[in-house]
């Protein structure tokens, strides 16, 4: 008796599988419990008709997964932080931050969550970091922290000591 499978079946098979089973099986367990309904030709045609839209979007997936990996493979992001003592920046560059900086820099779109940041990012350099765009296909991307550029601290830094003679003069 062949049937299709409405659920996975254990040493049967997956579901939406058409599947050759005995007929008391198929009769007095798979399609009362629901799991399985009989394969009449009309199912047949439409389940390979899925199954056949179900390829084809694997196969676009795959291809624009494949182009994502090209375009990320080997490139390199810049990301600016402020630094404190001994080169170490505030906080930690997060793989929120490197999604971000990938999308501004070289107008990818990829998921916070497929960036794998093994350690906190807590220093200036490079640093190499994994990107598993779906299963079985991974890029490298590399990642330099840079120091925020010191006329920028230096204008902070003389706004701050104007606001502070402000107020000197104001005790006066």
């Amino acid at each position: 008796m062949k049937v299709v499978l409405l659920e996975d079946v254990k040493n049967v098979g997956r579901i939406g599988d058409l599947a050759e089973v005995k007929a008391g099986y198929g009769r007095n367990f798979l399609i009362p419990h629901g799991l399985a309904e009989l394969a009449s030709p009309k199912i047949v045609r439409s389940l390979e008709f899925q199954n056949q839209l179900e390829r084809k979007r694997t196969l676009r997936d795959r291809k624009e997964a494949e182009a994502l990996a090209q375009g990320l493979q080997g490139a390199t992001v810049t990301i600016v932080a402020t630094v404190g003592a001994n080169n170490r920046i505030h906080g930690q560059i997060t793989n929120q931050q490197i999604a971000e900086a990938i999308e501004a820099q070289l107008g990818l779109k990829v998921d916070r969550h497929k960036i794998e940041v093994d350690q906190p990012i807590r220093s200036l350099g490079i640093v190499t970091v994994p990107v598993r765009i779906t299963q079985g296909l991974e890029a490298s991307i590399t990642v330099e922290i840079a120091e925020e550029a010191p006329e920028i601290q230096a204008e902070d830094e003389a706004e701050e000591e104007q606001g502070g003679e402000a107020a000197e003069e104001e005790l006066r």
